[in-house]
């Protein structure tokens, strides 16, 4: 009898063991694979920045993104963070402005931000090359619950070179951002 009792034991211990080591159930797992995934919105404009500096960068505040609420469909209901910066200097269009939406609000933020690249662009296509090229070329790329709102660029590539090749870094970073 006790050597049917320590066999027991020991066959219940043995699986046990198995059970944790293959993990157990896998719906953990594939949940979390399904999961979107977290980003840091000060992390992504900074790595943007570095890559594509603002001139006399400023950060965007609470009183900035009333600003855009104003020229845009952007209220404080459809995102959880944001963080960017801008050129305060007139005639300027830089901006990088990194959102994360709210749950099921990512196309809705991208066309607010829309809305505000339009209206920065609309303000400045009186002027003639880099600026306007600039702000008709900014970039709004979504990212599961990312939005990002980028005009930016070197105006001197853009003059020499085209606007397209002043993107080029801009959508590096992008891309970098969101490894």
């Amino acid at each position: 009898m006790k050597k049917f009792i320590a066999l027991a034991l020991a066959a219940i211990l043995a699986m046990a063991a198995f059970t944790a080591c293959s993990g157990g159930d896998d719906s953990s797992s594939q949940s979390q694979s399904s999961e979107k995934p977290a980003y840091d919105v000060a992390a992504v404009h900074k790595t943007i920045e570095d890559a594509n500096p603002i001139r006399m960068s400023k950060a965007i505040d609470d009183t900035y993104m009333e600003y855009l609420e104003t020229i845009s469909s952007l209220t404080p209901d459809m995102y959880d963070a944001y963080s960017g910066s801008y050129c305060p200097v007139s005639p300027g269009v830089d901006i990088i402005l990194v959102v994360q939406a709210k749950a099921d609000m990512a196309e809705d933020v991208a066309a607010a931000l829309t809305e505000v690249k339009d209206s920065i662009y609309a303000a400045n296509e009186n002027y003639v090359g880099a600026l306007r090229d600039k702000a008709e070329a900014g970039r709004v790329v979504t990212k599961g619950d990312y939005v990002v709102l980028v005009i930016a660029g070197d105006e001197t590539v853009v003059e020499d070179e085209g606007v397209e090749k002043a993107y080029e870094p801009v959508d590096a970073a992008i891309d970098e951002a969101f490894k």
